[in-house]
């Protein structure tokens, strides 16, 4: 998924909607970005997972997606198995479980 995509999607959902990342049926919050470079083989959006508290929320994301002015970057979470691509998201409980 790219930024774009996912901007698009996440315009429908409530601003203060929390967003987790969905690793094996458990929730991580999403808690930042990082970027590559823009000229590596593949651009892409990391994002970061934080310890239990407080995740962004959609408007949050949102801000920071958009801030690199990037949208054909690609989506990954760091996770400690390393980069996972993000394909979409579901809400679960009035969360953002990205997937």
């Amino acid at each position: 998924m790219h930024v774009s995509e996912l901007l698009l999607l996440l315009a429908d959902i409530r601003r203060n909607t929390p967003v987790y990342y969905n690793q094996d049926k458990t929730p991580l919050p999403v808690t930042g970005v990082a970027w590559t470079k823009a000229d590596a083989e593949t651009p892409a959006a990391l994002l970061q997972l934080g310890p239990p508290g407080h995740p962004r929320r959609q408007w949050e994301l949102v801000a920071l997606l958009q801030e690199s002015q990037r949208p054909d970057d690609e989506i990954y979470v760091v996770t400690k198995k390393g980069p996972v691509p993000i394909f979409g998201f579901r809400l679960v409980n009035q969360h953002i479980w990205l997937g």
